[in-house]
């Protein structure tokens, strides 16, 4: 991942916020030990911690410039307010007395627990069952996020998962399972997720994942990964099993949309492709007809037709698909023509696979190309699947 300066990086924030707390529990009653321990984050970066601070100690806004006026103000007022106490008095105390007196921003103000407070602050940033961020939580950070990849011009990916049949295990094992699912699956994204990724529960038995500064095919390859976890996760609910499944839809910034809210709307409509596709993949949005990405792959193939008295022959495959294949051959075939080709792989994997002949083009007096459609008896066989993880070991290079 790039460095950037540490207010363009929107998880700075949270961590910013939780030394500030850090700080401000280390011994509430002393302001000059608060001070002390807020002191490093005030030299590194002190507009930033003036407006966290100010805002756990009254929940006040105020504009980064105003911040730093009012915290150095608060500084002075404690310090007054020892010596004329003769005593220590917290950060907390002076700053309700500093805007309740010396500028009365506050007519009842009331105090809480910092632990307390932290513990509010963390139950409304995640989702209770999960422990993923909540929507509220993650859309702040998603759209800081974009805003910085829109500045810097960096590739970010979405990933929407949808559990499959969700409805149907909580009415056939009740709705504790249904939690224990939802549980389980929030533990696999938040153990396979970057540091620097976004994961949320989007709303029920969806989730979002956000992966800053990574391509569209790397973020197949992690997609895809989590998929696979998901979909062999088996949930032991009393005397019962109960299997989960998963369906995605993928999409990138700025290769698929302009925005946060059409990212969001391009893996939203991908994945309503994988789910009429018959659900348990992940799928990868694209503006075009075409469902399946392809990939430049020029190989020597054989083509032995089938049902009739024609010989082996030689060809060259052009691209490659998860469903076809596009060839140039010197032979024209019929559409609906059946073809069992033989595909090498990888260096030492060769594939065998029948496909149907949908398009032919004639371009030069003796060349055609001609696309092919693998039959649909073989699309869920080890001979697809390979071709799938091929496709996605090339595209992530």
């Amino acid at each position: 991942m790039n460095h950037h300066d540490k207010a363009d990086f929107p998880l700075d924030k949270e961590l910013l916020q939780q030394k500030i707390l850090l700080s401000l529990s280390s011994n509430p009653g002393d302001s000059t030990v608060q001070c002390r321990c807020l002191q490093p984050l005030l030299e590194s970066m002190k507009k930033e911690a003036c407006e966290l601070i100010l805002y756990n100690l009254v929940q006040l806004n105020f504009t980064r410039d105003n911040a730093c006026k009012h915290w150095d103000a608060i500084v002075k007022h404690a310090e007054t307010m020892q010596n004329i106490l003769n005593r220590k008095v917290g950060l907390a105390t002076a700053a309700c007395d500093y805007f309740s007196t010396v500028e009365p921003y506050l007519n009842n103000p009331k105090l809480i627990e910092f632990k307390r407070y932290e513990e509010t602050l963390k139950s409304a940033r995640h989702d209770f069952l999960t422990g993923l961020l909540s929507r509220g939580a993650f859309q702040d950070l998603f759209d800081q996020e974009m805003s910085r990849a829109t500045r810097h011009n960096h590739n970010t990916t979405l990933i929407f998962l949808d559990l499959d049949n969700f409805k149907e295990t909580n009415d056939l094992h009740g709705h504790l399972a249904g939690d224990s699912v939802l549980r389980q699956v929030g533990e696999i994204i938040i153990n396979s997720k970057r540091k620097e990724d976004l994961a949320c529960r989007f709303g029920g038995d969806e989730f979002v994942i956000l992966l800053p500064e990574t391509n569209k095919f790397m973020g197949l390859l992690v997609g895809k990964k989590l998929l696979d976890q998901i979909n062999t996760l088996v949930i032991h609910h009393g005397e019962e099993d109960i299997s989960v499944t998963c369906s995605g839809g993928l999409a990138s910034f700025p290769l698929d949309s302009r925005n946060g809210k059409e990212l969001l709307f391009c893996a939203d409509r991908a994945l309503y492709q994988a789910k009429s596709r018959g659900k348990h993949e992940l799928n990868l949005f694209a503006e075009e007809k075409r469902v399946f990405t392809r990939i430049h792959f020029e190989q020597d193939i054989t083509i032995r037709p089938l049902g009739n008295s024609k010989e082996d022959g030689t060809s060259k495959s052009k691209n490659l698909s998860e469903c076809g294949i596009l060839i140039s051959s010197s032979s024209s075939y019929h559409i609906g023509t059946l073809l069992e080709l033989t595909i090498p792989i990888q260096k030492n994997s060769i594939l065998t696979i029948t496909g149907s002949v949908v398009r032919v083009e004639q371009f030069d007096t003796d060349l055609f190309d001609i696309g092919l459609s693998f039959l649909q008896h073989d699309s869920n066989s080890d001979t697809t699947k390979a071709i799938a993880d091929h496709i996605i070991q090339q595209l992530a290079q």
